[in-house]
């Protein structure tokens, strides 16, 4: 359970982060924001600061909920409820609370995860509106951000794929012949 409790304090930091940049950045912006960029990385969709800060902060709060219930819900569900592979193996009755806790702190590290994109976009969408300019456009970093974030999510979802797809196999057992 170290491995969660250290994404637990992960995810209170960020959000910790997310409300410092709030507060940082609400009094810096203007008061129609640009808030979404076309594939241009132009704005081109504009709202008022307080409905954008209103929004990103519920977005904030509402994707760790949405993340982090099934977690906590998956323990209380009928194995056949459970999409993953070899899932009878994983959840018969002498590892299932092992199972459990490995499923979970992988999603608390997706959660994690996508709780750290969300304020690198936001990041990206206060700085260009900070340049005050007639039309703004998103910097590099968005970019760096997707690219960080879809990596290790694929990377995220490999590794838990990998330790699930195979049955270990008994020190007694001889091996399968190929």
């Amino acid at each position: 359970m170290k491995n969660a409790n250290v994404a637990l304090l992960v995810i209170l930091v960020l959000l910790l982060g997310a409300a410092l940049q709030l507060m940082h950045y609400y009094p810096l912006m203007p008061e129609r924001m640009a808030t979404h960029f076309g594939t241009s990385m132009q704005a081109d969709g504009w709202s008022a600061r307080q409905s954008f800060f209103t929004t990103y902060a519920l977005v904030e709060v509402g994707v760790v909920i949405i993340l982090l219930v099934p977690v906590f819900l998956t323990k209380r569900l009928p194995t056949s409820m459970i999409n993953m592979p070899n899932r009878d193996y994983w959840f018969a009755p002498e590892r299932r609370e092992d199972t459990w806790v490995q499923m979970s702190v992988y999603a608390l590290w997706m959660a994690a995860l996508t709780l750290g994109f969300l304020i690198v976009v936001a990041e990206a969408t206060f700085r260009a509106n900070l340049a005050r300019v007639a039309a703004p456009t998103l910097g590099h970093s968005f970019f760096w951000g997707l690219g960080i974030y879809v990596a290790a999510v694929l990377l995220g979802t490999v590794r838990f794929y990998t330790r699930f797809a195979k049955i270990p196999r008994a020190p007694d057992t001889p091996p399968v012949p190929e």
